[in-house]
């Protein structure tokens, strides 16, 4: 594949998912681009895994570096996220450079911080409305960083030092998701039930309300948030072998 071209990622990657496609559909590989995750409940399993993964690679002239190989480790650093049994957590490296980013000076700043954050938003609860006083000087507002802005800013990096796991999706698992609307941003969790009879947090969601949005009635907002989180969780949620369940703390969307 020749490097620089415009559409070799993209054809590379057909040509990966068409490769693996019967091992991608059972849930035991996944990849993106010549990053290949392998996972399995037991060893023996596992290693029969890697051999076939290997096997194709090598009846094709695809060839892997062993110095960039990880085999049979409990936890691997997968696209800039740790992931292990049942957990996914932000890679503590990317953590550190967010708590020691300093304060913005400038739009420019503000969204290389807002850019570099985004990226783990989905461990972060609510994360549109703690970011909405920065997204406004990302624009072309006159800028102004007062109280709310440093106050945003503090609140966003306190979240990401707090080093929040998420659990593994599990189908299998009871599912629950919670939504809520504030005036300007809707937000979710999605979290199933754990062995340990507790709900764990798979994933976050929040988004932004537009112009239109925000002069939605409170009815209108809460339905919004829910819609927008099936949107976001489709993949997870159609197909469960069982119902799931929405919270919302607006009553009068259950008639």
């Amino acid at each position: 594949m020749f490097f620089g071209l415009a559409n070799s990622p993209s054809t590379f990657s057909a040509l990966m998912n068409d490769i693996f496609k019967d091992l991608i559909i059972l849930g035991k590989v996944t990849i993106y681009l010549d990053n290949i995750l392998i996972f399995t409940n037991d060893i023996e399993e596992h290693r029969t895994l890697v051999r076939e993964v290997l096997k194709r690679l090598a009846e094709r002239d695809l060839f892997c570096k062993p110095e960039k190989c990880e085999f049979e480790q409990p936890k691997v650093e997968y696209l800039g996220v740790l992931v292990s049994e049942n957990r996914v957590e932000m890679d503590p490296v990317k953590v550190k450079g967010i708590a020691a980013w300093p304060v913005p000076q400038n739009a420019s700043d503000v969204r290389k911080f807002r850019g570099f954050a985004n990226f783990y938003r989905r461990f972060i609860k609510d994360f549109s409305a703690i970011c909405k006083p920065l997204d406004r000087l990302t624009g072309n507002a006159p800028w102004k960083w007062e109280a709310e802005e440093q106050e945003a800013f503090d609140e966003l990096k306190r979240r990401f030092t707090e080093s929040p796991v998420l659990s593994m999706y599990d189908p299998d698992c009871k599912t629950r998701i919670e939504v809520n609307a504030s005036g300007y941003a809707t937000g979710a969790v999605l979290s199933q039930e754990g062995e340990d009879g507790k709900w764990h947090p798979v994933a976050f969601h929040s988004e932004s309300m537009s112009d239109a949005e925000r002069n939605y009635e409170i009815y209108d907002k809460e339905m919004l948030a829910i819609i927008r989180a099936l949107q976001a969780w489709r993949h997870y949620l159609e197909g469960l072998p069982s119902v799931f369940e929405i919270q919302s703390d607006h009553k009068n969307l259950e008639y």
